[in-house]
């Protein structure tokens, strides 16, 4: 971009105008490459929602899942240490909108068996019908239990990854598609032999009959950032789209995305969204989110390429076949990561967490922010979300009926974690 400085100054009664100009280097631009760049604009409205003034703290714990009932009814899942054998998982209800919780109760069978750190937490999913999904890394495995009674109690637990290495299988994440089959997607230790050091495979499970069972288990690629959790979405067409961070052999690490036209039976080539990634010797332990909708395939993702923490985000109108950079999100946000994204009548909603910039001199406790981009990829100006206080880590976003949104996180406290909702409403 070219700046042009007048500076005027009386001389011996001459105006001497001096005109400077210098080129100054937008970093942004330059982590983009010779990538397919767009506009990269934004409006400086902030995303328009109203939300509550402080968060309703649902439990001491981590990882909180929220899953919404057409009469918003809540369900939630998160993990929670309440013994001296470890973490487990629960399982809690609101039937009033989030005033109040049910007593929770554990879903995983062995007792202290979760493994939740960093972005290896729980999820929960619906399914077709009455339904509930829930999967989590128990052990060395990723395990699997659904409730078909309204989230009243779950069934017992299977496993979904078919080998019995004792290499670690973590980092997972689940989506159930539009024909109701059910897709979970994890990091995995097997192929060590053909994998660059250090780094692991992509694994795949698909359930057509309601996670009674899992078929044999896919690899989908190898030299995968280990501990970066994978994105699963979908398009109108039935079309399976996954995400992860590949690892080159000079430890540039670079987001791609790949398709399946054969519900994940077999995978297309991956494609890079940026053409030069970060070089980084070690795992950011941060992955994209990505979200399909109205034939638009977006992703936002963490970097620290350039020296520079930032969400880069990026579309695709070709079904994930070519990628155009949006730019930064994060506006003046410090150590932005983490972004969650929610389509909403095409736009793209992201929650992410981050430092304010005007709080403690930049280094003020960490806490939710929420962005608008825009179908036409103009972004908004990133708005605060209330937070109850402590740091705040992993937030989601989920959007309800009635004009309704909500986000959940967990909040590190010096002694304990808390799993926290916070509800909010959009606003015209």
């Amino acid at each position: 971009m070219l700046t042009v400085k007048t500076i005027r100054r009386d001389v011996g009664g001459m105006l001497l105008l001096l005109i400077v100009s210098y080129l100054q280097i937008n970093h942004s631009l330059v982590f983009a490459g010779d990538l397919k760049k767009g506009d990269i604009k934004s409006f400086n409205s902030e995303a328009s929602v109203s939300w509550e003034s402080k968060p309703k703290e649902v439990d001491k714990g981590s990882g909180l899942q929220l899953l919404l009932s057409a009469s918003e009814g809540m369900g939630f899942v998160y993990a929670a240490r309440k013994s001296d054998k470890g973490q487990d998982l629960f399982f809690t209800h609101s039937h009033n909108t989030g005033d109040t919780f049910s007593k929770s109760y554990r879903v995983n069978d062995t007792e202290g068996e979760v493994s939740f750190h960093g972005e290896n937490g729980p999820l929960l999913k619906q399914g077709p019908g009455i339904g509930k999904y829930a999967v989590w890394a128990g052990g060395n495995d990723i395990k699997f239990a659904r409730s078909m009674n309204f989230g009243r109690s779950f069934l017992p637990s299977i496993k979904v990854n078919d080998d019995n290495e004792k290499s670690y299988h973590s980092f997972q994440t689940m989506e159930v598609s539009p024909d109701g089959t059910i897709y979970i997607a994890w990091l995995d230790g097997r192929g060590k032999e053909t994998n660059l050091p250090g780094t692991s495979s992509l694994y795949l499970a698909r359930s057509s009959n309601q996670g009674a069972s899992f078929e044999k288990n896919i690899k989908v690629a190898g030299d995968v950032c280990p501990c970066c959790r994978p994105a699963l979405t979908f398009d109108d067409s039935g079309n399976v789209y996954i995400s992860w961070r590949h690892v080159d052999k000079d430890n540039n690490r670079v987001v791609v995305v790949s398709s399946s036209a054969d519900k994940g039976q077999t995978w297309a080539g991956k494609v890079q969204v940026t053409q030069k990634g970060w070089k980084v010797n070690g795992c950011p332990h941060s992955g994209a989110s990505m979200e399909f909708q109205d034939g638009k395939l977006f992703i936002s993702w963490y970097s620290a390429a350039g020296n520079r923490a930032a969400l880069r985000a990026g579309l695709s109108h070709d079904k994930g076949k070519s990628f155009t950079y949006l730019g930064e999100v994060q506006g003046k946000v410090l150590d932005a990561n983490h972004p969650d994204i929610q389509m909403i009548k095409g736009d793209a909603w992201i929650i992410f967490q981050g430092r304010d910039p005007e709080s403690d001199d930049g280094w003020g406790v960490i806490r939710p922010w929420l962005v608008k981009i825009e179908s036409d990829g103009t972004s908004s100006t990133p708005s605060k979300v209330p937070f109850l206080g402590d740091s705040v880590a992993y937030p989601y976003l989920f959007s309800g009926s009635g004009g309704r949104i909500y986000a959940t996180w967990t909040e590190i406290g010096e002694k304990e974690n808390k799993a926290v909702l916070c509800r909010g409403r959009f606003v015209k």
